[in-house]
């Protein structure tokens, strides 16, 4: 049985401890999709409290396509000197730091971004080499910024999940039909940011348990384009409020056991035990989301011996509380200056 609080390896990443951050939507942007003071702030935080991977919430490769209004981009136009800010302060915190890279697809928000959102059967040929080109790009920018690596989001229904779920995805040609069509253009992508960054920058992808129709094949696949990791979520990762046990734990558990894969497990995660569980199931790293808004200082304090559980109340109201008042968590009373300006329209000095 692995143990929590040894250092552990995930590919060129040695990690203090077995516990990760996982992507986790902060909505700290500025309206037009720049980095902010407090979205640096909020991954160092977690750093300063023993977090040994800290993974930012999903950065959009596309302006024309995000997601919300707080959702950040990495292009040309990105202030990486805010990037750089973060590399440093969770570095300097013993932490490792990762960006979650995404394109929204489906899921981008016509109101935000002034056009229609994406399907993979929207895409031309063309424009998915433009769509890789970004990736690779934004990965090369984090690469720059001092970053130790990236994570393809692949999960919860945006473009790349869409590409990957039978269901989501009705092209015809060689990206459609079988998972192996299907996998082309995350396998591209991926392959892309290897030959670009290096070895020694990690390549992380988060997947869903229940997307694919193959989670073991998808592994495998997965492997075979030299990923060092892939974070198990699932489609249904916000359909289960009240729920206080790990989520995808006996998938993750039989497909750990059929790959040399590191895999991470995130879902439902909320106390000692949970962690305990995932790790004595095999799978190497634990990844906190909900307990982390709640408490940016879970860790630290599960460390200590302090706490056992988060005080989290497994409501999912972290997931639009945002909206109606200007706090993560509906524990929180503390307004965040930065939410009130993007989704209230409220000019800050």
């Amino acid at each position: 049985m692995y143990d929590l609080w040894e250092h552990a390896q995930l590919g060129p990443l040695t990690l203090r401890n077995r516990t990760v951050r996982s992507a986790t939507n902060e909505h700290l942007s500025e309206p037009d999709g720049q980095f902010t003071h407090i979205w640096t702030d909020t991954l160092i935080e977690l750093a300063q409290n023993q977090v040994g991977l800290v993974i930012t919430g999903h950065v959009c490769v596309d302006r024309e396509q995000r997601a919300d209004e707080g959702q950040p981009v990495l292009d040309s136009r990105s202030d990486l000197g805010l990037l750089r800010r973060a590399a440093e302060g969770v570095h300097l915190c013993g932490g490792q730091l990762v960006m979650q890279l995404s394109h929204s697809g489906p899921k981008a928000l016509p109101q935000v971004n002034g056009r229609p959102a994406k399907a993979p059967e929207d895409f031309s040929p063309l424009e998915l080499d433009r769509l890789v080109l970004q990736f690779v790009q934004a990965a090369q920018l984090c690469l720059q910024a001092g970053l130790d690596g990236v994570q393809i989001h692949c999960a919860h229904g945006y473009l790349l999940s869409s590409f990957l779920n039978p269901q989501g995805n009705r092209r015809t040609d060689q990206y459609g039909g079988s998972l192996e069509n299907r996998f082309r253009l995350p396998a591209r992508i991926l392959r892309e940011i290897r030959a670009a960054c290096g070895p020694r920058f990690a390549l992380l992808v988060k997947i869903d348990a229940n997307g694919s129709g193959d989670l073991h094949r998808l592994l495998e696949l997965l492997r075979e384009t030299g990923v060092d990791g892939a974070e198990i979520s699932g489609v249904d990762f916000n359909t289960r409020p009240g729920c206080k046990k790990p989520f995808y734990l006996e998938e993750a558990a039989a497909a750990q056991a059929s790959t040399a894969l590191p895999l991470i497990l995130v879902g439902g995660i909320f106390s000692r035990t949970d962690a305990e569980q995932v790790l004595a199931a095999g799978i190497p790293f634990v990844s906190f989301s909900r307990a982390l808004i709640c408490q940016p200082d879970f860790v630290a304090r599960l460390r200590s011996g302090e706490l056992d559980e988060s005080a989290c109340l497994a409501c999912n109201g972290c997931y639009s509380i945002y909206r109606r008042r200007p706090v993560r968590c509906v524990q929180h009373s503390a307004p965040i200056p930065q939410l009130e300006k993007v989704f209230r329209g409220i000019q800050l000095e």
